[in-house]
């Protein structure tokens, strides 16, 4: 019997999961959850990194007190962002959140600097101001004095595993969200840093996942051995796939961001796929994950915040069973469109785009859910026909995992749109692939052996597609 635990911070929240091997199974046990969100410092959105890491250390310290046995932890966070340390690591100004607008004031700098395709032909990733990359210019073209300060840049996972232990690292799988990574994300690319400007010397090699970082030195927390389990959410999720033998799947890791992807060895690095906005990020086992970044579940958590603020408590299970009893919605908009992308009056934005489109405006908080929903539905059954035309291999079920899992609405519609079987679980799937890929760097869980592993423990669901 093997303990290890797994830290995954998404972007609204925090959770901290013990996994128990034994019998060719995983137990997992939920110790700890909190929630944290973006914050405005100014004209500047900040996440609050000292929360994470107080929540984790007392997430981690419960979980040790109730799995006295445990041996390992793993951390793994959303893409791209990161912390500025200086010389004495000490951060460099706040820890920016990727929805800042700083990126879009310096994009056409930055497209000055490294046009749309060759950047893609670098790094295997689509242009999107939310990349590393983009971050690090608009740090070098707004605030140089900051800039001149910064001594080493580490990707949120690989921030939070150096507290923890004292040793820095760039871990593959959240390397390859930045935009500073060639293809494949095996080592960095020299000549994207020079082409940009930024200093070469603000990171170090990369570090394959499923690799030790070292032990733990927080108090009470000593026995842990700090492992790469998937720094990437994403990557973690997909590790923790439940796949039959045989079969073909996609990927929709459904949360605050949707990541909808293949599972292939190499990148896909087509003038297709560079049409159709396909970005090839890392996989925990070492091979890539095709994919499009899709806008999700950020808009329903940021219209139900604003209906809150307004004063009308929500509850989002109870929503979604009131969406599934209204009528299809008249239209749809597309989540993608960049009004989305921001913090603000979601209701407005939603009303302005269907207004746009001529279509009646809901009426009630489950007519936007399901409008919401239904969009959503929309977006994923188009990006697997791209996907399938990228790849020209069409899949046998699409792998629903994270919140969005839950969302039997969400689930069933993108199951009939697609034309294709949803397979939706397990909801914690990026926690369960972390524990899977600790296990098997620690020699606990042979890799082969995983898909056998994942059956005997996933709960899933399936929705098969019907006639709408």
């Amino acid at each position: 019997m093997t303990t290890v635990l797994a830290v995954d911070l998404g972007s609204a929240s925090g959770r901290v999961l013990a996994g128990t091997f034994a019998d060719g199974r995983v137990e997992v046990a939920d110790v700890h959850r909190f929630k944290h969100q973006a914050l405005r410092d100014g004209a500047r959105l900040t996440w609050d990194v000292e929360t994470m890491w107080e929540q984790t250390v007392i997430g981690l310290r419960k979980a040790v007190a109730a799995h006295p046995d445990a041996v390992s932890v793993s951390i793994d966070t959303w893409g791209v962002d990161f912390a500025p340390l200086d010389a004495d690591d000490e951060l460099v100004g706040p820890v920016r959140a990727y929805r800042d607008e700083r990126t879009s004031r310096t994009l056409g700098e930055f497209r000055s600097r490294l046009g749309d395709r060759e950047f893609f032909d670098l790094t295997g990733l689509q242009p999107a101001t939310i990349n590393t990359a983009n971050q690090l210019v608009a740090l070098l073209v707004e605030e140089p004095e900051l800039a001149a300060r910064v001594a080493s840049v580490l990707y949120l996972p690989d921030y939070f595993a150096w507290r923890l232990t004292g040793v820095k690292g760039w871990s593959r799988t959240i390397a390859s969200t930045s935009g500073l990574a060639e293809p494949g994300a095996g080592r960095f690319s020299d000549e994207v840093f020079e082409r940009l400007g930024i200093p070469r010397r603000w990171v170090g090699g990369i570090s394959a996942d499923r690799t030790v970082v070292g032990q733990c030195s927080v108090p009470g927390l000593e026995g842990l051995t700090v492992v790469r389990g998937g720094a990437h959410d994403s990557a973690c999720a997909v590790h923790g796939l439940p796949i039959d033998e045989g079969k073909r799947a996609y990927f929709l890791s459904c949360g605050s961001w949707s990541v909808l992807g293949a599972i292939e060895d190499a990148p896909l690095m087509s003038d297709a796929a560079f049409d159709l906005g396909i970005t090839n990020e890392a996989r925990t086992d070492g091979g890539v994950r095709p994919l499009f970044n899709i806008t999700g579940m950020w808009i329903l958590q940021e219209i139900q915040r604003q209906w809150e603020r307004e004063g009308t408590p929500t509850d989002t299970d109870e929503l979604v069973a009131r969406a599934r009893q209204c009528p299809p919605a008249a239209a749809y908009f597309n989540p993608d469109d960049p009004r989305f992308a921001e913090p603000g009056d979601m209701q407005r934005k939603i009303d302005e785009a269907l207004a746009a489109q001529g279509a009646p405006l809901p009426q009630s908080m489950p007519e936007y859910v399901r409008v919401i929903i239904e969009s959503f539905a929309h977006r994923y059954a188009r990006a697997v026909g791209e996907l399938t035309e990228a790849t020209g291999r069409a899949p046998d079920q699409l792998n629903l995992v994270g919140g969005g899992a839950r969302n039997r609405l969400l689930c069933d519609l993108t199951a009939s749109l697609a034309g294709i079987t949803v397979v939706a679980g397990p909801i914690e799937a990026s926690t369960f692939g972390s524990l899977l890929a600790q296990l098997e760097a620690l020699g606990e869980l042979d890799p082969a052996d995983r898909p056998s592993v994942i059956a005997a423990s996933a709960s899933t669901r399936v929705h098969v597609p019907q006639a709408r």
